[in-house]
């Protein structure tokens, strides 16, 4: 009997609900099917390289990648049967970048790579030497990067060009952009929407200015550092070269320079800043800060202080920036999302603005360096929003000294009630997990610490309805029956097994004079697998394994 043949349309439909759902391989499989489905498929499997086995496969299969790429460059020879790379949404040169650097010194996975037509990409260092397969000659990794960028993004300018089609591509990313080229490059991508770099100081006006010409959807900018005596004013250049009310989203990840410049530049777009992610602060940068306070249209802020900037004594050496930013944040209604690291200051910022009115946060993670006041603690009591809170206190001394702290810390945790994910290093007793558990019934997340953690530290949490991770960081001298008992109380839940689908179950520094026997942790894998496909999990401190023997020649 022959098969039903489908038509074009609908195979065009199931194609892009593949693709919708992120399935790489049925839609690679439906390409080799047939030329119809290839045209089809192809279109849509190239906008979504990023999600092939091969996209990162350098990893774990070079020749994989090396096909992938091969095919991404050769179409914009026009050599290949489709113009694969103007399906791409996303250019990532940084995988391309990581591909090279790995097979830089294998001689046959060269000679595939740089088989024709990409013969003269293979650009060396030194062009006059000969190499061998032993001793392969160096290759130019950013002269390479370059002339395969530059063919790309010409080729997908003259496609859209011929086609009358809008560029597809969307996203930039790459270790090597050079400010000679970059300008080129985003002007030939009309949809261009983000921008990822590995040197932010290749930024400045000319670069902005070219994607205010031709990229008017253009709304993020990623910088993994940004370092240079001129960097600040050359990254407020290009804030400054696009258009006023723009840009969404920008984040610094390493280490920067940015300062005043930056800070007021970015203000031209407060209309349009959501997100906001610096890490990795100066000093410098503290004392700027206040600029940004036209920007009340947040949502998401991540703050980050180096070492060094986390002494600065920002509210005595600089109060009234330091009361200016306070005041800025408090006026930002929309942000729902705070994570501060070691931010100076930041237990007193924290507790005036998570006091202020307008602020509901539904996300909020915090490091603290300094002492922690009660005030902070008291000022969660507002945050009825909360969906997640991490705090965690980076000075042990401080942990260990905050001899109340814990209760005030737990009572107004009690009153995030629609809290689901709680991570702290604070020390809580069993009193305090049982207030916590009676006031949130939908916590699903705990990752805590506290004081040795017996058995009697599980039967707050087997309350827990909808509990699907509990780790637990502190000492542990948990006993195989305790364990097993809590597990059985969590499957006693009337919503049980699905309200704990996937349960994790870890303990991080057990006790070895609790130790557990192969048996018993085999049964406690067993029975958390078969109850909830969970897993569990437990490491102990110290490591009986690595204890010397005492008849050891090494012992004393």
């Amino acid at each position: 009997m022959g098969g039903t043949v489908l038509p074009q349309d609908v195979w065009w439909l199931i194609a892009q609900e593949l693709c919708a759902c992120g399935d790489f391989p049925t839609l690679f499989h439906s390409a080799q099917t047939s030329r119809g489905l290839a045209s089809l498929s192809l279109p849509l499997l190239y906008s979504i390289h990023e999600q092939s086995p091969a996209y990162n496969a350098h990893i774990v299969n070079i020749d994989a990648s090396i096909r992938l790429w091969r095919s991404i460059i050769i179409s914009s020879f026009g050599k290949t049967l489709y113009p694969y790379c103007c399906w791409l949404k996303i250019l990532h040169l940084g995988s391309f970048h990581a591909l090279l650097e790995d097979v830089a010194r294998d001689f046959t996975r060269l000679q595939t790579l740089f088989a024709p037509p990409l013969r003269k990409l293979q650009i060396r260092l030194d062009e006059g030497a000969k190499g061998t397969r032993r001793r392969p000659v160096a290759l130019n990794l950013d002269a390479i990067i370059v002339e395969a960028a530059s063919k790309i993004t010409e080729c997908i300018k003259t496609a859209a060009d011929e086609q009358d089609k809008a560029v597809g591509l969307t996203s930039l990313e790459g270790l090597y952009l050079p400010t000679s080229h970059l300008p080129n490059w985003v002007s030939s991508l009309s949809r261009l929407t983000s921008l990822s770099v590995r040197d932010g100081s290749v930024l400045n006006g000319d670069v902005g200015r070219a994607i205010k010409d031709n990229c008017p959807a253009f709304k993020e900018l990623t910088c993994y550092f940004c370092q240079g005596t001129d960097v600040d004013s050359e990254l407020a250049g290009f804030f400054r070269g696009l258009s006023p009310n723009t840009l969404e989203s920008f984040s610094i990840i390493s280490v920067n320079n940015i300062g005043t410049e930056t800070f007021q530049a970015l203000s031209g777009h407060a209309l349009s800043l959501k997100r906001l992610s610096l890490q990795s602060l100066e000093r410098v940068a503290f004392e700027s800060m206040h600029h940004l306070d036209g920007c009340v249209g947040l949502e998401s802020l991540v703050l980050e202080a180096t070492v060094s900037a986390r002494r600065y004594q920002w509210e005595a050496d600089n109060k009234d920036s330091f009361q200016l930013v306070i005041s800025w944040l408090q006026q930002c209604a929309l942000l729902k999302r705070m994570d501060f690291c070691a931010v100076p200051g930041a237990p007193v910022i924290l507790a005036e603005v998570l006091n202020a009115i307008d602020v509901a946060l539904v996300d909020l993670n915090v490091e603290f360096v300094d002492e922690v006041p009660d005030v902070f603690y008291g000022s969660l009591s507002h945050q009825k929003a909360l969906r997640t809170l991490r705090v965690r206190i980076l000075n042990d001394d401080i942990i260990e000294a905050g001899e109340n702290r814990h209760v005030v810390f737990a009572e107004a945790i009690s009153n995030c009630v629609d809290l689901r994910e709680l991570v702290t290093n604070e020390l809580f007793t069993v009193e305090d997990y049982t207030k916590i558990a009676t006031a949130l019934p939908h916590l699903a997340q705990i990752a805590v610490n506290g004081d040795t953690v017996d058995d009697s530290f599980l039967v707050p949490f087997s309350s827990l309805a909808h509990l699907r991770s509990l780790r637990i960081f502190s000492p542990s001298q948990v006993t195989f029956d305790g364990v097993l008992r809590f597990l059985y109380e969590l499957a006693a839940h009337p919503e049980a097994p699905a309200s704990h689908e996937e349960m994790q179950l870890y303990f991080s520094r057990q006790d070895p004079d609790v130790l557990f026997t192969e048996k018993q942790e085999a049964t406690l894998s067993e029975t958390i697998g078969q109850l909830f496909r969970g897993v569990f999990e437990v490491r102990y401190y110290p490591d009986p394994d690595e204890q010397l023997d005492e008849n050891s020649e090494f012992s004393d």
